[in-house]
């Protein structure tokens, strides 16, 4: 859920549903990764497709993706297989620089994103890689 956006306020992404990851990028860059209270999501996971949200400063960059395709294919054992999951799995949705909160919230609202939902890639023997949606729902 967005929650409403401060005015003049610097842009924070855990006011609009993002999480922010424990992982840290060069130059202090931050991760942060779309949650959905409806699922169970547990911690980062190298195989899930979801949108995330890198800033360096002001600038934002969102995509719906792996949050390293690199990761994903090695875990998959499809490394040298010269399947780039990058190209075959992720959507830019968004890079430039987002200020303040407001200015952020429109950009979130125009790209969609509480609409895009998480899904798994998965290496199967019958099917090879396949891409499921996630189905673990929270309990009611």
């Amino acid at each position: 859920m967005i929650v409403h956006s401060l005015p003049n306020s610097p842009f924070a992404p855990e006011r609009h549903a993002f999480r922010k990851l424990d992982l840290d990028g060069p130059g202090g860059m931050q991760w942060f990764e779309l949650h959905h209270p409806d699922l169970v999501m547990g911690g980062r996971d190298a195989l899930r497709l979801n949108v995330f949200l890198t800033r360096d400063g002001d600038f934002t960059m969102i995509w719906y993706g792996l949050i390293d395709p690199l990761i994903a294919a090695a875990k998959l054992g499809i490394a040298d297989k010269g399947m780039d999951l990058a190209q075959l799995y992720e959507t830019i949705l968004f890079r430039g620089d987002i200020g303040d909160d407001a200015f952020g919230a429109r950009v979130l609202k125009a790209i969609r994103v509480t609409r895009m939902e998480p899904a798994i890639l998965r290496m199967s023997e019958e099917h090879g890689l396949e891409c499921l949606p996630s189905q673990q729902k929270r309990p009611a």
